[in-house]
């Protein structure tokens, strides 16, 4: 019977998550296409300097993007990171999913 429960309640978290995903980007997309006001103008050869992030020798600076992700396959972790430090915190986590999992699993 709790079982019957859990399994619903999982599909059902599942599918309204599903849902809530489709909302988010939808809004984001239409609220973002209407605020850029993207035109013609702006890829036009005008000097848009002001809006470029000048770094040393007058370098534009590109902001840097970090990521990392986590793939559980049962007990075993399949880890991706862009750089050393965000794969090392995601190895500390597998550490802590997979001990959870044999205590709560075993």
């Amino acid at each position: 019977m709790i079982a019957q429960v859990l399994i619903s309640m999982g599909i059902l978290s599942v599918f309204i998550g599903s849902i809530l995903v489709l909302i988010g980007t939808s809004m984001s997309s239409v609220e973002g296409s209407s605020e850029q006001g993207y035109t013609t103008a702006r890829y036009q050869t005008s000097d848009d300097s002001e809006h470029v992030h000048k770094g040393p020798e007058g370098v534009s600076a590109r902001p840097e993007v970090r990521g990392a992700g986590i793939i559980m396959l049962g007990p075993l972790p399949i880890i991706l990171g862009t750089d050393s430090k965000s794969a090392q915190t995601l190895i500390l986590l597998a550490i802590v999913l997979m001990l959870m999992a044999f205590f709560l699993f075993r």
